[in-house]
């Protein structure tokens, strides 16, 4: 029917747009309601085929809010684009066979409870793209989330569900209800829209940054990835462009120079210090002694005869290596601490399931530098700096999408961030505009300013706050330079986790016994 077609598709846009640099994610709040009045139409007449209007919104809003993923991979782009969307409509699959069995209600907290729970499990499947987690939604709002620090991004996926239920609760039983019935479920959803947005603005305005300054250079070469990062600029050119930057962004009282991802390609770690990059930044840091250079690399570790190999070690005649998307520090005690970056992108820099999937190496996509598997490492680190006052952790492009995996980096001591990428591969498109948004979110979820250096994207200094205080143009060469402030505490959050989607699993699994072994279909 043409109405339950618009209903599909005002979902899906509904869905789509906060994802969108004009568009509030407060959208979000509305934005499921049409989906739910289709689901409720197709449950009253016991009709069949809702399931083809739930995968169109799911579709959808997922090719409107992704499709930027084709620039560099069309084959990536529909892996995405599709298995997410497969996953979102099983949620909805499952929620319909529940209500079925129980009745609306329970269908409903189960609806809420599974949506959150395949959140949470998305953070650590092997194939993971949970960039539309719902909470993410919010993150151009940081005014309105900063009780992230406490919830995670799942607290605003729960916040979205909790209010598109009250108002499509209002909506269906607007005719049927009392005037008491109709009144206390107005002022339910007042308090669901206001009490988290009074609580988030009374602490925005009332948090308070411990001055404790730390002075970075943020390093913007802007290399075109596709052109001149892998093939078309030699290594010992970029190296020039980055140091000619370094040179014209540090003075005396800078602490940090911050080079983005795969800044420097090809270094050896078994022979590390005699890289001739290596020791070309190093001449630069004796220039300036207080200065502590992080820079992105890709990386080769070469496995002695007898020494354990990953899982992920390549091959050869002479023996096996690893490579790996990596960060280091250099400064002038002349250690040079490395970070390899663990959470990878599927069939970019890692096929998934290895053990049973080996095949896919062949399906790996090239983007340029190693084509294949990246080595990980088990733990996150953060580099000290030489006198102790700062430990700096540097989180890897992907990485900085997963709040849960970025508190690690903390918990391991960090006390200033920094976020090294390359968001050129999808040109100028929402790509890289979505992935700076999140950089605000980890800064309330830890409450750690961050230094972000993207090669070809926006570099940026951001607040404990969220708020962003300086940031770069687009593909444009150049530095930036500013004061982020260190935090020794430990928020909520980052003590406990997503405790949400660890009470989520439970509720899910409880409603769905029930469901499953009930015997008749309880009334509404």
């Amino acid at each position: 029917m043409r109405r339950h077609l618009l209903l599909s598709l005002l979902s899906a846009v509904l869905l789509a747009l906060p994802w969108y640099t004009p568009f509030s994610g407060i959208l979000l709040w509305v934005a499921f309601v049409p989906l739910l009045a289709l689901e409720h139409d197709f449950a009253l007449r016991r009709a069949r085929g809702c399931w083809k209007y739930y995968a169109l919104t799911f579709i959808v809003w997922n090719a409107i809010d992704t499709y930027w993923i084709s620039h560099a991979t069309m084959a990536g782009a529909v892996g995405a684009i599709v298995g997410n969307a497969w996953q979102m409509f099983l949620v909805f699959a499952l929620f319909r066979w529940v209500k079925r069995k129980t009745n609306n209600v329970v269908g409903h907290a189960f609806l809420v409870a599974l949506w959150l729970a395949w959140e949470y499990f998305y953070f650590d499947a092997e194939i993971s793209w949970p960039w539309l987690v719902l909470g993410n939604g919010l993150a151009k709002d940081i005014h309105l989330v900063q009780w992230y620090e406490y919830t995670g991004v799942l607290g605003g996926s729960l916040w979205v569900w909790l209010v598109n239920l009250t108002l499509f609760h209002i909506i269906t039983v607007r005719r049927m209800a009392s005037k008491k019935h109709r009144a206390l479920t107005l002022t339910l959803a007042g308090l669901l829209v206001m009490a988290p947005i009074t609580a988030s603005l009374i602490r925005f305005y009332t948090y308070k940054e411990v001055v404790n300054p730390c002075r970075v250079a943020i390093l913007q070469p802007n290399i075109d990835p596709y052109h001149e990062k892998f093939n078309g600029m030699s290594g010992g050119e970029q190296l020039d462009i980055l140091l000619s930057l370094a040179e014209t962004a540090t003075d005396s009282l800078t602490d940090y120079v911050i080079a983005p991802e795969t800044a420097i390609d090809g270094i050896a770690e078994n022979t590390i210090g005699q890289n001739g990059a290596v020791r070309a930044i190093g001449r630069f840091v004796a220039r300036h002694p207080s200065v502590h250079f992080i820079t992105g690399m890709t990386s080769i570790y070469f496995y002695l005869p007898d020494e354990p190999r990953s899982i992920t070690a390549r091959e050869t005649d002479g023996g096996a290596y690893d490579v790996f998307n990596a960060s280091m520090q250099i400064d002038r005690t002349g250690s040079i601490p490395v970070y390899h970056k663990s959470k990878l992108v599927i069939l970019v820099e890692k096929t998934p399931y290895p053990q049973f999937f080996s095949f896919l190496k062949s399906l790996s996509l090239d983007l340029g530098g190693y084509v294949g598997n990246y080595g990980t490492q088990e733990e996150r680190e953060a580099f000290p700096s030489v006198d102790g006052r700062f430990r700096i952790g540097t989180a890897i492009c992907y990485e900085s999408v997963y709040g849960r995996y970025y508190t690690e980096y903390v918990r391991k001591g960090a006390n200033v961030m920094s976020i090294i990428t390359n968001d050129g591969w999808w040109d100028d498109t929402p790509g890289y505009r979505q992935h700076l948004t999140y950089a605000s979110l980890r800064a309330i979820e830890t409450r750690r300013s961050i230094a972000r250096s993207a090669n070809t994207g926006i570099s940026a200094i951001v607040n404990q706050r969220g708020e962003i205080d300086a940031a770069t143009g687009w593909w444009e060469r150049t530095t930036l330079s500013g004061t982020l402030n260190a935090n020794e505490h430990l928020t909520f959050y980052v003590r406990h986790g997503d405790f949400i989607g660890r009470i989520a699993c439970f509720v899910a699994l409880l409603i769905g016994l029930y469901a499953a072994v009930g015997k008749r279909r309880v009334k509404n």
